[in-house]
């Protein structure tokens, strides 16, 4: 193999990692390659007569020709209800999982000088009945030879791989991505009891926080302004993607300048890093509950956690870590990019199969899903032990109310937030988040459809790349390929 390919399949949106690398068998220490990654949003783009694309993680330019956006697909595998785009057309979860990552592997092989190793690794908190809906999805698609990965062994394998785990004790993995938090426990690279999963507290909430912050302080200036009139969505949409982008530089940076237009009123609004850690403190100390829940259902005294793994995009805040290692007395371990550990994580362990030739993958105990009818290839798709039953995860639903807004330290914008503007805010909030994250559901099936939220846009061609060929895998404990 020239290289591996690790992909994350997000509820937010998708990365990808291409190391391209020619595989080599690697001695003792340390292995810390450097990937190019790619992000794009989870907004599957439906375009008669070309293939489905996906567009790249805060694009703001529209493309040239017109096309079908459908969002929310990613939280839907598993549901067996079809999910119902703008235009009325039926379209089932994984098959738009199984387009997505079909237009990432095809776009993305054109970095490697041959056929690289594929891993896809899949959120942590889904059924096994998602996971085995979209491995049908995929080998049906002619994507066999792409290996399905669970996120938490994809995240503990990159760890271990550039920092190391405890060689004893419970390690927590606490994963913040952009529509929720996902909270696991393993020992080793090896997962252990189930993942707890709550769409209460992620990137999203952080965002909308800061946003109701930046809103309720142009009071005096906003006057007699209709946030609700239609002709301020885009300018909205806008300001709030600027407001993830502020909490992005904030995990770096101590201040951050928010532009904000909207009709006639222009300011720059400056947002510092203990405004922000105010707004979601709450929140955050909520989460550190959750853990102990957590550790108590899966039978583990927290007594015997030795580290805390942070993953994911909203887990870049450096409030996360002081809290839980406030709360638990053990380092937190993140990259500096937590966003990008589980797609690293997927193209490290595809590199392995092509570089260790001596690694076997048992077979599974039954056949989880019935073989892709599809020509002979050199080698055969990687097989996996079927998940185990308790694999499934705990949906924990427990609302959080956002703190009060923090004035201290801003720039030209007045201390005098009014009851009305919050309360307008909060409603333009909601609309937005329908707007842009569309329909999301987390668990088992579902009893009634509810469509995504999706909008007619444009996308120019993709580019068209033959389907790499098949290969082996080494996993973590849990996965289904």
């Amino acid at each position: 193999m020239s290289g591996s390919l690790g992909i994350k399949i997000g509820t937010a949106g998708f990365v990808t990692a291409a190391d391209t690398a020619a595989a080599t068998a690697r001695g003792s220490g340390r292995y810390a390659p450097r990937p190019r990654t790619t992000r794009h949003q989870a907004t599957l783009i439906m375009t008669q007569g070309m293939a489905p694309t996906l567009p790249p993680l805060g694009s703001g330019a529209r493309p040239m020709r017109p096309g079908l956006a459908i969002t929310g697909f990613v939280d839907r595998v598993g549901d067996p209800i079809d999910l119902i785009a703008a235009d009325g057309s039926a379209h089932r979860p994984e098959n738009l999982v199984a387009r997505a990552v079909q237009y990432l592997t095809r776009s993305s092989t054109s970095a490697f000088a041959g056929t690289p190793a594929v891993a896809a690794a899949y959120p942590s908190h889904w059924t096994t009945q998602g996971v085995r809906t979209l491995r049908r999805a995929l080998d049906q698609s002619g994507m066999s030879n792409v290996a399905l990965v669970d996120e938490v062994g994809s995240i503990l394998a990159r760890v271990e791989s550039t920092r190391g785990l405890p060689p004893d004790g419970a390690v927590v993995v606490y994963d913040l991505g952009g529509n929720g938090l996902s909270i696991s426990v393993a020992r080793g690279t090896e997962q252990i009891g189930r993942t707890f999963r709550s769409a209460e507290f992620g990137g999203k909430h952080i965002d909308d926080a800061i946003l109701r912050h930046v809103l309720g302080g142009l009071d005096g200036e906003l006057g007699d302004t209709d946030l609700a009139d239609p002709a301020l969505l885009a300018p909205l949409n806008e300001l709030r993607l600027r407001c993830r982008r502020a909490k992005e530089a904030l995990s770096t940076e101590t201040a951050a300048v928010i532009e904000v237009e909207l009709g006639r009123v222009r300011h720059d609004v400056r947002l510092v890093r203990c405004e922000l850690e105010e707004l979601i403190r709450e929140q955050v100390v909520g989460s550190a509950g959750l853990v102990r829940e957590t550790l108590r259902a899966n039978e583990i005294d927290a007594r015997d956690v030795r580290a805390v793994v942070l993953a994911g995009g909203a887990a870049a805040t450096p409030l996360i870590t002081e809290v839980l290692s406030a709360q638990f007395h053990v380092p937190v371990i993140g990259e500096p990019e937590p966003g990008l550990t589980s797609a690293n994580g997927a193209a490290l362990l595809a590199r392995a199969s092509s570089a260790t030739t001596s690694v076997s993958v048992p077979p599974p105990a039954k056949s989880v899903l019935p073989p892709a009818k599809s020509a002979p290839t050199p080698t055969t798709a990687p097989q996996a032990p079927e998940p185990r039953p308790g694999d499934d995860a705990v949906v924990i639903k427990r609302p959080k109310p956002v703190a009060p807004e923090a004035t201290e330290g801003r720039e030209k914008v007045r201390s005098r937030p009014r009851k009305r503007t919050v309360l307008i805010a909060a409603t333009i909030v909601a609309a937005i988040a329908a707007a842009i994250v569309g329909v999301v559901v987390i668990g088992g099936p579902k009893t009634e459809p509810k469509p995504a939220v999706n909008e007619q846009v444009d996308v120019p061609t993709s580019p068209a790349v033959s389907t790499p060929a098949t290969t082996q895998l080494p996993y973590p404990s849990r996965h289904v390929s």
